[in-house]
This record gives structure tokens, C-alpha cells and sequence, in this order.
């Protein structure tokens, strides 16, 4: 489904208030300094903990980069322990990645972290208005697929999942 003026224009609202709320105390940004990883590994974690496991090749297709680029964020995120790469029983060659222990709790850390920015930066909003945002928001993503259901297929099959 193309993208209208109305929803560009929402999308340009949605990101004004996301800009508004987040990321103003800094400690998201804090815990991804203290932990020497950046943005993008971080949502390669995210991805492939929602994956449960993948392979290199795979992440690179549904994060829409090069593998090269894939290669460098898991060598990295491998030498810090944030993600494990076993051989695939079927071929050596490849390698299966998952997250590890210490990786799920990066990843847990980063959400209480953008949850707490999050609420701080509503939190001058009077109580009817937040109620309001709470239940739109809710609607909303009543409506929309679970992450797990959109990464089920590759990019342009997601609209056959579900």
C-alpha cells in the first residue's frame, strides 16, 4: 500500500514527538557508550533475538545491508560476547548466530533505559492527554503486525505472513 500525503504528514508528526520525548536524560545513549556498541549492532541484537537464531547471509537480507557490513557488526558484537556463531549441523561452512545471555541483557538494559526516557518525557503531559496517547497507541498497535510475524518471511514477502 503507497504512502499518502496524510500519512507522510503523520509520519513527520510521529517523529516530532519521538524526538520530543526521547533520548532527553541520555541514558540510552549512556549504556551504548558504557558498552562500546553502537546503534546499528544494537538492532542487529534486537533483530536476531526476535529471529531467535539466524545465519549472516539472512540477517544482511532482512536488515537490508551488505554482508560485509553484517560480517563486521557480528565480528564485533562476537569479540564483546553479545552473540555466539555455532556451526550448522548441516554445513560447517555456515554459521548459525544467536544472542547470548549477556546480549539479552544489554538488550533488556537498552529498553527499561528508552521506557524510563520515554515516560520522563511524557510525564509533562496532563493526565487526560496521556490517557489518550495511551489508548490511541494501543489501538494502533492492535493493528499492526507483531515484529515476530513481519520477520517471519524475507523483505517482500511480509505481505503473504499473517
Amino acid at each position: 500500500m503507497k504512502a499518502t500525503r496524510a500519512d507522510d504528514d503523520l509520519g513527520e508528526l510521529l517523529q516530532e514527538f519521538v524526538n520530543r520525548i526521547s533520548h532527553l536524560q541520555g541514558n540510552t545513549l549512556s549504556l551504548l557508550t558504557e558498552e562500546s556498541v553502537t546503534l546499528q549492532q544494537v538492532l542487529l541484537l534486537r533483530r536476531l533475538q526476535q529471529m531467535g537464531e539466524s545465519t549472516l547471509s539472512d540477517l544482511a537480507l532482512r536488515m537490508r545491508m551488505s554482508a560485509p557490513a553484517i560480517s563486521q557488526m557480528i565480528d564485533r558484537l562476537f569479540a564483546i560476547r553479545l552473540l555466539s556463531r555455532v556451526e550448522a549441523v548441516d554445513d560447517r561452512r555456515r554459521k548459525k548466530l544467536s544472542v547470548t545471555r549477556k546480549g539479552a541483557s544489554l538488550l533488556e538494559r537498552v529498553r527499561r533505559a528508552r521506557s524510563s526516557e520515554y515516560a520522563a518525557g511524557i510525564s509533562g503531559l496532563s493526565a487526560k492527554v496521556r490517557a489518550d496517547l495511551y489508548a490511541v497507541v494501543r489501538r494502533a498497535l492492535s493493528e499492526l503486525p507483531r515484529e515476530a510475524e513481519t520477520l517471519a518471511a524475507p523483505v517482500g514477502l511480509q505481505s503473504k505472513v499473517g
